[in-house]
């Protein structure tokens, strides 16, 4: 029978300890390890828009992808896959103005569609979603039946076009012989047909207050109204819209009052060119913004007195108007 020394016995217990926490720190690891997702599980949406996110993690919600929002967007490839590397992720998704981008980091490619600038709203941000999804060329869930990862994915319904209803109070200096200052009130409706794109087309009106002239025997009041088309384009930062737009159409001028005692009245419908700018800041469905324009008015008349040469008053040629908006979405 073999009997164990005092130090055969201590170094048997000390290798019994080093055995039990070897396999303590590997049930840890393991641990660890499955805790944190693998790159293939983790997505990057690099886009604070909460809509955007919402839809992603709906329609990602079948391949168990987890969505990690950042606030800016990589500006190129390279800082894409630097993203994607710092988060472990497959892809990473962005938009870089009216596009969206997909960058996949296990292929190193990177595609580009169509989309729509700005605060998306529910049906566009559900259809961004369904085209990132589609930009990622994901294998059938594997829970899913083989017999429904057949079927195509249905198709979500295109945004519909944006109508813009809008009204407003200006001030409108304006030049012939003299500087005429007026309050202005116009109105606008707009349609953008395009939703992934800026352009909008519409109609717009104006009309205000009249300017007194006393002149050469002539006493009464100038004023004017105008009807015109609108074609503008909007470039879209988050809640912010700045808006170049141009106006043509025609403006309705009209002279009133007496002469020399003896009613007179002079009108006549000129062809009006306007342009300007407007800056929006959009609080959906609501969107205030201010604007700045210049217009001419072509054969700008000039009236003078009956049978005379005396000048009672020129109709402005030229014009610069301030104005704040509100308008509704629709």
């Amino acid at each position: 029978m073999r009997t164990c020394t005092p130090d055969r016995q201590i170094v048997y217990v000390d290798r019994m300890r080093a055995g039990w926490l070897s396999v303590v720190v590997v049930g840890w690891l393991a641990t660890a390890a499955t805790g944190e997702p693998a790159a293939r599980q983790r997505v990057v949406l690099a886009d604070l828009d909460p809509e955007l996110r919402h839809a992603m993690e709906q329609s990602l919600a079948p391949w168990h992808l987890q969505v990690v929002v950042e606030a800016t967007a990589p500006e190129d490839t390279a800082a894409a896959q630097q993203r994607a590397d710092i988060n472990t992720a497959r892809f990473v998704v962005w938009r870089d103005a009216d596009q969206l981008v997909v960058y996949d980091r296990e292929l190193g490619s990177l595609e580009r569609r169509a989309s729509r600038n700005g605060v998306l709203d529910p049906p566009t941000a559900a259809a961004a979603a369904l085209t990132i999804k589609t930009m990622m060329r994901l294998p059938p869930p594997a829970d899913e039946p083989v017999a429904l990862a057949a079927r195509p994915a249905p198709v979500a319904a295109e945004p519909g076009s944006m109508v813009r209803l809008q009204a407003g109070l200006s001030t409108r200096v304006a030049r012939g012989d003299t500087t005429a200052v007026s309050a202005r009130l116009h109105g606008t409706a707009t349609l953008r047909p395009w939703p992934a794109w800026g352009w909008r087309f519409g109609i717009s009106g104006d009309g205000g207050s009249s300017t007194s002239v006393s002149r050469a025997g002539f006493k009464g009041a100038w004023s004017e109204w105008s009807l015109a088309a609108v074609a503008g384009w909007a470039s879209v930062r988050g809640a912010w819209e700045i808006e170049p737009d141009v106006n043509l159409g025609l403006r309705r001028s009209k002279l009133d009052g007496t002469e020399m005692s003896a009613a007179r009245t002079e009108t006549a419908t000129l062809m009006a060119v306007r342009g300007g700018l407007w800056v929006y800041r959009r609080h959906a469905p609501w969107t205030f913004g201010i604007g700045i324009h210049g217009d001419a008015t072509l054969g700008a008349p000039t009236y003078t007195k009956l049978g005379a040469a005396a000048e009672i008053f020129r109709v402005p040629g030229v014009a610069v108007e301030l104005g704040l908006g509100v308008g509704l979405d629709l």
